[in-house]
């Protein structure tokens, strides 16, 4: 159970990256970002695709948002869309881990019903 936990501390930390890493940083300039905070986290390549492939994600997650926008969510819904797809590649974690951790992650960080958005969504974008 504990390593459990710490995989979800160390996702929700990614979480948080992606976050800050959206408001501050140019679309697609990961130049700029201090990557040795997140060197060591079992994440790392999950974020790092993420960031990297953040165009191509967004017109993926676009694609599936139902009368919304990717850019009218809030930031943390848009690194928990990004971390959770980032993750499905590089991790191939399977889909009810991804969407029971974003939801888990939208309740704690979010607005009341965004956890209602983000599975609905990650459920549409995960089945492709």
């Amino acid at each position: 159970m504990e390593a459990q936990k710490n995989r979800h501390q160390e996702r929700e930390s990614a979480m948080i990256f992606l976050y800050q890493a959206l408001l501050t940083a140019p679309l697609n300039s990961t130049n700029t970002l201090d990557f040795d905070e997140i060197s060591t986290s079992q994440f790392y390549r999950a974020i790092k695709y993420a960031l990297d492939n953040q165009t191509d994600l967004i017109e993926l997650i676009q694609d599936e948002l139902l009368e919304w926008s990717f850019e009218r969510l809030g930031y943390v819904e848009q690194a928990i869309l990004l971390l959770a797809c980032g993750e499905a590649v590089v991790e191939a974690t399977p889909k009810g881990i991804l969407i029971n951790e974003a939801v888990e992650m939208a309740k704690r960080f979010s607005d009341e019903d965004s956890y209602k958005l983000i599975n609905a969504t990650l459920d549409r974008v995960l089945n492709i």
